[in-house]
């Protein structure tokens, strides 16, 4: 028994230490044959091999005390050879029947993934698609006899013999754009990396997810991020009420993923609805506007959702002093498809922070409300001030050239208030709604190399209503009610199709058809107890057609040639328009772009702008459209820039002078004191401007300076006036520096103040029956202006450094609006009051911007 037992021993020592039999081995280059008959010498192993399957294969290994199927894998997988142990001496080697290989699809220039990109089997229909990294895995039968043709939208295929590939290591296949479809090469930055310019200088992108700090935000805001731009800004400070070169704010668009987008901000335009986290890349257009977007007259912006590369599901969260958010992203279909869901609401009307304290004090501070809301003392004017947003985006693409996605977005805001006076006596009731809904399908198909062509269908609901009612309690004389509505209803329905061929290198043709069924009504009706009762009605229902081309090409002599055509026919207005665009442009020297474009743009819709103010100090945006009946117009732009781009050794200089006439309707109540007071009075404006951007990069630090000259004159009812919106200079001084996890920004803003119509005195008159009334006297409309404008705002981000292999990564904010807490004005209007002596004297009124602002964001990501 003893023996037996001790046999059994030996034999299970045996098979163990078999098992774990371990080599150490280096070869460099070494033949194949030769490395055999080494480690047969060294380990009393022996390989049975086709001396015909190894010939002229050599091999490179370094292992120290790995397991002989370890080792055995990492020497033969490379040769596309296989192995089997036989007994425990004997290894039997032969050809390997499939390779098991990964690779990774990337831009050449960029190193960017190349999500969706397909790999196929030359010669067949089988194939691979990379998920959203740009990454796929895959088992190939027969590797020797196999060719893979790599291929993706936009790029020159590329054949790859597998028999090549070493399955050890991810292979990295970059692929190099193809020039025949003009894929825009972007300059590597234009104020920092997150802001590019493309090789035409048509338009300036931020991709927001990759945008590095900005003066004064503590959060990626793209609509306050945008007017970092020369040429592009505010007046009132506002997130939604982009002025692109004193054109009213109406004449930009705003696009996202391809839905027009009529409510941009929230907090009466103060802070835009778009949610950071969700939005992916921003084009913006200010030298023209593309013919394949017909209704713009002045400026775009198309927003793109983000599409995060990752083959995990993404969470993000982020919180700041106004609201909250959630975006989430999570793969399906075996990363083909994507769905990203954003989620945000605004808690003041639970918690009040300083930074909502400043807005309200914009907002409020003389206006009706805040007269209003002084008659109790116990009332608050925020008690019910709310916004929320909702995104939703799916994206798919299949294996093939085709591509979908669906979009929605939901925007609402709401303030209410209701207050009484001490005595019981007037009951104030004031709310004002707003509700942004949009969706859209799109579907994009790479026909052929040069041909590819976009179709897209959206829809889109604006609704505004505010009322506030005046409820009177006096016992004698009955009720005696105030009542002031404004109800502003927009429904468009628009749908696109874009045809892209490019018939040889270097040259594309874009054609298309747009068409839009749109719906508007406005309602205005005033009844007071004090005043001559008003009822305004503007109702309109049509559609539009466009049909458009657009051509554009480089050749070799360093000229750039873009024009394109639009059509537009106005079913309500029977009649039709013409856009004509022409763009030239010539590269002098590497890095040295002179260009320039011209013209005509029509906009069909657009919107009366209140800023009598009601509610708020805000300007109230009435969308309407072209009525012949109301004698609305079209609105035409005519328009003219030269220019020049620089961009070397770090340098970026760019300036364009502009020149443009607008036909516009000059809205009700515009300021401008015109007699008559009719609710439209069409104008004519002309404007001339000059932008200059001049910025240094170093290593860590950016500097840059951006002026901007215009002069900007309205012409109507025989009159002629200086444009509510001339700032005549505006010089933006800025600075960040970016150090390890730290970005600091200072940023410095002057312009000119705002043009205004001052008050010289009253005039009495008498009525036959003795009452006395009054009339204020002015000066030449818009002939003063509002203190010179200054502002100096500074910002911080620190990102925790994240960890490798872990997905989760922080990001912390701080940023101050107006440091200095400077008094800056937005207008000045006068009014006529009595004293309780019975003395008549005109008071003045100014309206003021923001106050110091501080905010603190927090971004967390899963």
């Amino acid at each position: 028994m003893k023996v037996i037992c001790s046999v059994f021993l030996s034999l299970i020592i045996s098979v163990l230490c078999a098992q774990e039999r371990t080599i150490s081995y280096t070869a460099n280059d070494v033949a194949l044959v030769k490395v055999f008959k080494e480690l047969e010498k060294t380990y009393g192993i022996h390989f049975a091999f086709s001396v015909d399957e190894i010939k002229n294969r050599n091999v490179s290994i370094n292992s120290k005390n790995v397991p002989i199927r370890a080792f055995l894998n990492e020497l033969l997988s490379t040769q596309q050879l296989s192995f089997k142990i036989i007994e425990n001496d004997f290894i039997s080697v032969t050809k390997a029947s499939s390779i098991f290989m990964r690779m990774s699809l990337k831009d050449a220039e960029t190193g960017e993934p190349l999500p969706f990109a397909t790999a196929r089997i030359k010669g067949t229909y089988q194939g691979y698609i990379a998920d959203v990294n740009g990454k796929f895995e895959a088992v190939i039968n027969n590797p020797s006899e196999v060719t893979l043709e790599i291929s993706f939208i936009g790029y020159k295929k590329k054949e790859l013999v597998v028999s090549t590939i070493d399955p050890s290591k991810v292979l990295d296949i970059n692929l190099e754009r193809d020039a025949q479809v003009l894929q825009e090469i972007v300059v590597k930055e234009y104020l920092n990396k997150g802001i590019t310019i493309d090789d035409r200088a048509s338009k300036i992108s931020i991709d927001v997810q990759d945008m590095e700090i900005l003066p004064g935000l503590s959060e990626r805001d793209i609509l306050l991020s945008a007017q970092i731009l020369a040429g592009i800004g505010s007046a009132d400070e506002s997130a939604g009420g982009l002025n692109v070169r004193g054109s009213s704010r109406d004449n930009t668009f705003v696009y996202w993923n391809k839905i027009p987008v009529y409510q941009s901000a929230h907090y009466f335009g103060n802070i835009s609805s778009f949610i950071p986290s969700a939005i992916g890349k921003v084009d913006i257009y200010k030298n023209y506007v593309p013919v394949s977007y017909g209704g713009s007259s002045s400026g775009l912006l198309l927003i793109n959702s983000r599409k995060p590369s990752s083959e995990k599901p993404v969470v993000e969260t982020n919180l700041n002093l106004t609201h909250g958010d959630l975006y989430t992203s999570l793969p399906f279909a075996k990363q083909s498809g994507q769905i990203s869901v954003a989620a945000r609401r605004s808690f003041n009307d639970l918690i009040s922070t300083p930074t909502f304290n400043a807005i309200s004090n914009k907002l409020f501070e003389g206006s009706l409300t805040e007269d209003v809301q002084g008659i109790s003392e116990d009332f608050e004017y925020n008690s019910k001030l709310v916004f929320n947003d909702i995104n939703v985006v799916v994206d798919f693409k299949p294996a093939g050239n085709n591509e979908f996605s669906a979009s929605l977005l939901s925007s609402r805001s709401k303030l209410n208030y209701n207050s009484e006076d001490e005595e019981d006596v007037l009951q104030s009731i004031q709310e004002h709604n707003v509700r942004s809904f949009g969706s859209n399908l799109s579907w994009t198909r790479r026909w052929s190399d040069p041909f590819s062509s976009e179709l897209s269908v959206s829809y889109a609901d604006y609704h505004m209503d505010y009322s506030l009612i005046n409820v009177r309690r006096e016992e004698d004389e009955g009720p005696e009610d105030d009542l002031q509505t404004r109800i502003n209803n927009l429904e468009n329905f628009e749908s696109r199709l874009k045809l892209t061929y490019a018939p040889a290198k270097n040259h594309a043709i874009d054609a298309g058809y747009q068409f839009n069924d749109v719906k508007a009504d406005l309602t205005i009706n005033e009844d007071f107890f004090f005043e001559e009762d008003f009822t305004e009605s503007i109702t309109s229902d049509g559609s539009v057609h466009g049909i458009f081309a657009n051509y554009f090409g480089k050749f070799s002599s360093g000229i750039q040639l873009g024009a394109g055509v639009r059509y537009n026919g106005y079913e309500i207005l029977n009649d039709y328009r013409i856009d004509r665009q022409l763009r030239l442009n010539y590269e002098l020297a590497p890095g040295i772009l002179l260009k320039s474009s011209a013209g005509i743009y029509h906009q069909y819709i657009s919107s009366l702008k209140e800023v009598d103010f009601v509610f708020s100090n805000t300007i109230e945006q009435n969308w309407i459209t072209a009525e012949r009946e109301e004698d609305i117009p079209v609105i035409k732009n005519e328009q003219v820039v030269l220019g020049a781009l620089i961009t070397k050794a770090g340098w970026v200089v760019d300036v364009d002078a502009y020149y443009k006439q607008v036909l516009a309707p000059v809205a009700w109540n515009f300021g401008f004191r015109i007699e008559d007071d009719e609710v439209l009075v069409s104008g004519v404006e002309e404007i001339k401007g000059l932008d200059l951007t001049v910025k240094k990069r170093w290593k860590y630090y950016r500097a840059w300076l951006s002026y901007t000259f215009q002069d900007s004159e309205v012409e109507a009812r025989e009159q002629a006036f200086t444009s509510g919106l001339n700032i005549r200079h505006q010089l933006q001084v800025s600075q960040t520096m970016n150090y390890k996890q730290y970005e600091f920004s200072l940023g410095y803003t002057m312009r000119s103040g705002l043009p205004f119509t001052r008050a010289l005195g009253f005039e009495q008159f008498v009525e036959d029956d003795g009452e006395r009334f009054f009339d204020i006297e002015y000066e030449e409309v818009n002939t003063s202006r509002l203190p010179t404008y200054h502002r100096l705002d500074a910002s911080a981000w620190y990102k925790l450094k994240k960890k490798e292999g872990s997905q989760f990564s922080a990001e912390f904010g701080l940023s101050i609006l107006n440091v200095l807490n400077t008094n800056n004005f937005y207008s000045r209007s006068y009014s006529i009051e009595e004293d309780e002596e019975d003395q008549i004297f005109i008071l003045q009124s100014d309206r003021k911007l923001i106050g110091i602002t501080p905010n603190v964001s927090v971004r967390f990501k899963f």
